[in-house]
């Protein structure tokens, strides 16, 4: 027996592979302008945020970088959950490694979404500056 087939037969793949958000929960956060997030052991309530949906993936971003909040929770390891009509998703959050990559496309996903409005304007632009791209966290379904 090669080395090879020896570690196939005990390496499942189902398990290597990382849960996904259904098509539906996918196309809510397309078509909703706040989607909620909630996360640390002491929040009960959900906090209405900008997401955004690029290939699958859905990001948020921390606007003023608040020391309790959201983004440090998920930051610091702690799990959580995000909201969008009436489903509830459990996540995790993980600064994306594709950052530099992805930053286009999501600053473009902000301004498509949310430049309905004139008065949204500051607030997209405000994302697109580099301290608050670095405080971008990509929502990992659990």
């Amino acid at each position: 027996m090669k080395v090879f087939d020896f570690f196939a037969i005990f390496y499942d793949k189902s398990k290597s592979k990382m849960k996904k958000f259904s098509k539906a929960f996918l196309k809510c956060i397309r078509e909703t302008q706040i989607s909620s997030v909630r996360v640390g052991k002491d929040r009960t309530r959900f906090t209405g945020i900008w997401m955004v949906e690029i290939g699958g993936r859905i990001f948020g971003c921390s606007y003023y970088g608040a020391e309790r909040s959201w983004y440090t929770a998920l930051a610091s390891g702690e799990a959580g959950d995000i909201k969008c009509g009436k489903e509830i998703i459990p996540i995790k959050g993980a600064k994306p490694k594709d950052i530099k990559s992805i930053t286009g496309a999501i600053n473009k996903a902000y301004e498509k979404k949310y430049l309905v409005k004139a008065s949204n304007k500051k607030w997209v632009d405000g994302l697109a500056e580099p301290e608050r791209v670095a405080r971008t966290m990509e929502f990992i379904p659990l």
